[in-house]
C-alpha cells in the first residue's frame, strides 16, 4: 500500500476534520495517510487519520521519515519553520517525491522580493504544488504550471449533512428582537474589519447585527453598548450544531474583510455573504461569485445598501440563498480538496 505522510505545523480542529475525511477517501483508494505534526489541537470528536505528535527537529522529523518509508510526502509548511529547505532537499537527494501545499506566496505582502525569491526556490524543489485556489496560480511561474493542482481550501461539512436544526438561538437565548439578521462569525482580527460593520445599520429597528466570535476590542465593544440593534454573543465554542443554529436564524452573513473559511460554513446553510471589495482577500474569495451567491461592496455604502436590497427583495434573498448552499456542496465540497490532493499525489507517484 502506497503511504502519504503530511508534515505541518499546528493542525488545527477543522484541519483534523478535514483529514480525517482525507484519510477515509485515501484508504478507498489504497493509501494510507497519516499526519506528522508539532501540535495538534484537542478535539471532541473521534480521531480516524493517524496524527503524529512530534517536536519540529529536523532530525527526529528525518527519523520518522525513515521510519515510517512514505511514498510521498505533502509539506504544509511555512518559511518562518526552518526544517522547510533542508526536508525539500532531503526528499530530493532520498527520491522521495514531495507536494508543497500552501498560498504560493506570501498574500498579504506579495511584493516581498526577498520572501518572493525563497518562495520560487521551493516552487522548484517540489515535485508538484497544491494551490487553495485556482487565482493563486498567477503566484507561479509559468515554467512550473504543469505541475500545479488545486484542492479547494474548505470545511468538511459532512458530519453536518443530516443535521436537523430547529428553533431561533438568536432571538430565544440572545434576546435579538429585530426582523432581519446581519451576522459575523470568527475570530475579531484586524484582517476581517469588523469596525466596518459596526458603522453600519445604526440603530435600525428592523436589522440586528450580530457579532460572534472571539478578540472583541473594547473600543468596539462600546460602541456595540451603545446601539439597541446590536449584540456581542462573546466567543462560540466550535461545535457544528451550535454553530448551526446561529446562521441558521441568521439571513446574511457579512464579513467585511478577509472572508476566510466562514464563507464556506455560511453557504453551507444558505446565507448569502457581502464583503468589501479589498485588492489581497483571501483564497475563499473564490467561492463568492458576484451577484450570484452573494456582494463584493465597493465600499462601506454600497456594502449596507446591497445588503438592504437582499433583505428586502424575498425573491433575490432566495436566488442567492439556493445559490449559496449549491457553491457548498460543489466547488466548497470537501470531496473538491480530496480531488485536488488525489491528482497531485497520482502525478507525483505514477499512479493513475
Amino acid at each position: 500500500m502506497n503511504k502519504v505522510l503530511l508534515i505541518s505545523n499546528k493542525v488545527y480542529h477543522y484541519r483534523i476534520n478535514n483529514y480525517n475525511y482525507l484519510y477515509h477517501r485515501f484508504r478507498e483508494d489504497g493509501t494510507a495517510f497519516s499526519v506528522l505534526t508539532d501540535e495538534a489541537q484537542p478535539v471532541d470528536f473521534e480521531v480516524s487519520v493517524p496524527v503524529t505528535v512530534r517536536k519540529p527537529s529536523l532530525f527526529s522529523t528525518l527519523r520518522f521519515i525513515r521510519q515510517e518509508k512514505p511514498g510521498c510526502i505533502i509539506l504544509f509548511l511555512h518559511l518562518k519553520d526552518r526544517i522547510i529547505f533542508p526536508l525539500m532537499i532531503y526528499c530530493r537527494l532520498s527520491k522521495i517525491p514531495v507536494i508543497y501545499w500552501n498560498f504560493g506566496i506570501d498574500l498579504s505582502d506579495p511584493e516581498a522580493r526577498v520572501k518572493n525569491f525563497l518562495y520560487r526556490r521551493l516552487h522548484g524543489l517540489a515535485n508538484a504544488i497544491v494551490l487553495y485556489s485556482p487565482m493563486e496560480r498567477i503566484c507561479i511561474r509559468p515554467k512550473h504550471h504543469a505541475k500545479v493542482f488545486v484542492a479547494n481550501n474548505t470545511i468538511n461539512m459532512t458530519d453536518a449533512e443530516n443535521l436537523t436544526v430547529s428553533g431561533n438561538i438568536l432571538k430565544e437565548k440572545f434576546g435579538v428582537r429585530e426582523k432581519y439578521i446581519v451576522l459575523f462569525v470568527g475570530r475579531i482580527i484586524g484582517a476581517k474589519k469588523v469596525d466596518v460593520l459596526l458603522r453600519c445599520f445604526r440603530d435600525r429597528d428592523d436589522i440586528a447585527v450580530v457579532i460572534a466570535g472571539k478578540g472583541l476590542p473594547d473600543e468596539l465593544q462600546k460602541q456595540i453598548h451603545a446601539h439597541a440593534n446590536y449584540y456581542y454573543l462573546g466567543e462560540i465554542k466550535y461545535d457544528k450544531a451550535e454553530i448551526a443554529k446561529i446562521y441558521q436564524a441568521a439571513d446574511v452573513v457579512c464579513i467585511p474583510g478577509n472572508v476566510g473559511l466562514a464563507i464556506v460554513e455560511a453557504f453551507f446553510w444558505g446565507k448569502p455573504v457581502v464583503t468589501l471589495k479589498r485588492e489581497h482577500n483571501s483564497p475563499e474569495i473564490w467561492y463568492l461569485k458576484e451577484g450570484e451567491n452573494g456582494y463584493i461592496a465597493q465600499d462601506e455604502k454600497d456594502m449596507e445598501l446591497k445588503i438592504s436590497n437582499l433583505l428586502s427583495d424575498r425573491d433575490l434573498y432566495q436566488r442567492f440563498s439556493v445559490r449559496a448552499r449549491e457553491t457548498a456542496l460543489t466547488d466548497a465540497h470537501i470531496s473538491m480538496m480530496y480531488e485536488g490532493f488525489r491528482r497531485a499525489v497520482a502525478s507525483v507517484t505514477k499512479g493513475t
